[in-house]
């Protein structure tokens, strides 16, 4: 993962964090889906975000976003191996798995060679 992208991700995981120490449910989960519009381009980070919607959901007792991310847990990581990602979707099952989303004005300058029509490997930009 870019230093940059590892920053922002960082970012959001630590905003989450606080969130939760301060029991804003709702704000901590705003960050989790950030984290996810940044890491899922890296299939660690990818499937370390799902993780933490799935302890999310075990927490909250939401057995529908636990299994939803029981699933994205398994399988998200080979998304990002070949770069077959949703750009923007945010992770949650309250959005479909493939369905692309607008990214966040503020993320757009860092995600500004998304891979936006998804033609995966054979589509990534040299430098």
């Amino acid at each position: 993962m870019p230093e940059d992208f590892r920053k922002a991700y960082r970012k959001e995981l630590e905003n989450y964090h606080v969130s939760l120490k301060e029991k804003n449910l709702v704000q901590a989960w705003y960050f989790l889906e950030r984290a996810h519009v940044i890491g899922q381009y890296h299939p660690i980070s990818h499937t370390g975000i799902h993780f933490r919607m799935l302890v999310f959901g075990i927490r909250t007792l939401d057995g529908k976003e636990i299994f939803g991310q029981m699933i994205r847990v398994l399988f998200g990581w080979i998304g990002s191996l070949f770069n077959r990602i949703p750009v923007g979707n945010t992770g949650g099952v309250s959005v479909p798995i493939f369905a692309s989303m607008p990214i966040p004005d503020d993320l757009k300058s860092l995600l500004k060679d998304a891979d936006t029509d998804r033609i995966g490997l054979a589509g990534l930009k040299t430098k």
